[in-house]
């Protein structure tokens, strides 16, 4: 069958914008480009910046680590951090993608008021109304929660060096086609190349880069931690512009990036 003759629903067709906007061009992502979906599915919009959040997030992992999309090699099922927050993707993905099934109860106070201790712990104050914007949908706070977690708690990473992580990978972030395509030169810190390969083009990640985080006496659990970390900071680069949210609710030390972060 000629694939041309398969008919797209407007959902569809307006999806497939969006998403290839978030692989082309993410850095010129804009909460209106949620507006076509908006007019479709109303609110539910919101719900398909964590898919497709959550897919950059996945993949990212997987590329940078070699893992088959697939599975989990049993040489990296024995760490506790990858299988928690698998299985927390996982459980989030099922629960919420059966819109029509399932509900998430809690409301968006008693949400705000669940990660109030945790965002006080990271950003030292309380939160008060940075989450408006999905106020309808309190859900998307609880799966931030995990992404702050996972900052906050769980990771080996210094602060300084998630703060070289973010900030690159919002200086990599692709502003066009070209951006994706084709080789660029790669900042000389490893950890920095590894976020720039990680942003632009995770698949290409080599064994050489691999074995200079070791040179910088990474273990399995550092390189495993600094690609979750390239991961979720390429998780809320997409979100938070869609969504118009801060960008400091997640990225460390963003009011030192300076004018290089293209913000919108």
């Amino acid at each position: 069958m000629d694939g041309s003759a398969i008919d797209e629903t407007p959902l569809e067709r307006e999806l497939i914008v969006l998403i290839r906007k978030n692989f082309d061009c993410p850095a010129r992502l804009l909460p209106s480009d949620l507006d076509p979906i908006r007019e479709i599915v109303g609110d539910g919009a919101l719900d398909y910046t964590l898919v497709i959040g959550l897919f950059h997030f996945i993949d990212r992992i997987a590329d940078l680590l070699h893992v088959a999309p697939e599975t989990l090699p049993k040489s990296l099922r024995r760490f506790e951090c990858l299988r928690r927050l698998t299985v927390r993707i996982a459980s989030l993905i099922m629960s919420k993608m059966d819109l029509q099934n399932r509900k998430f109860n809690t409301s968006y106070e008693e949400t705000v008021e669940n990660i109030t201790p945790l965002f006080e712990q990271a950003m030292g104050r309380k939160p008060g109304d940075v989450f408006a914007p999905v106020k309808s949908r309190p859900g998307l706070i609880e799966v931030f929660r995990f992404i702050l977690e996972e900052r906050v708690i769980h990771t080996s990473l210094k602060r300084e060096t998630l703060s070289d992580i973010h900030r690159t990978v919002e200086d990599a972030l692709p502003a066009d086609i070209e951006d994706v395509q084709g080789f660029h030169e790669r900042p000389e810190n490893p950890v920095e190349a590894f976020a720039f390969a990680g942003t632009r083009y995770a698949y290409r990640t080599t064994k050489d880069m691999i074995n200079d985080l070791r040179g910088m006496n990474y273990d399995d659990v550092g390189i495993l931690d600094l690609a979750i970390a390239v991961a979720g900071a390429n998780f809320w680069a997409r979100t938070h512009r869609l969504l118009n949210l801060k960008p400091e609710l997640f990225y460390v030390g963003f009011e030192d990036f300076g004018s290089t972060s293209a913000v919108s």
